[in-house]
């Protein structure tokens, strides 16, 4: 009986460490994909956060290129500049860091 149980002791303590390291692993395979999206959100924020400083112009009291001119020609000229910078860093960001 006593030659059993510490078979069975050896037995349950390999189980237990097999069981920690596949934890382990699930923990490791976790954190890669934690770092993964903090990654993809890190370069999403470094595209958006110019396009917000330039269109949050337009809501404070201060001059705008263009304020004063009666067509839209600099409006558009803008809003192009920022629709051509974000695709820009979208298609960058696509082919360097892989988000898409």
């Amino acid at each position: 009986m006593t030659a059993n149980l510490s078979h069975y002791e050896n037995l349950l303590s390999r189980a237990h460490s097999n069981y920690l390291a596949q934890i382990n692993i699930r923990m490791n395979e976790r954190q890669e994909q934690t770092a993964d999206v903090l990654g993809k959100l890190t370069v999403l924020g470094t595209i958006v956060l110019p396009m917000n400083i330039v269109t949050g112009m337009w809501g404070m009291n201060v001059m705008v290129p263009g304020q004063n001119v009666d067509s839209l020609a600099w409006f558009w000229g803008i809003t192009g500049m920022l629709l051509a910078f974000g695709l820009s860093c979208y298609f960058v960001a696509k082919r360097v860091y892989g988000i898409v």
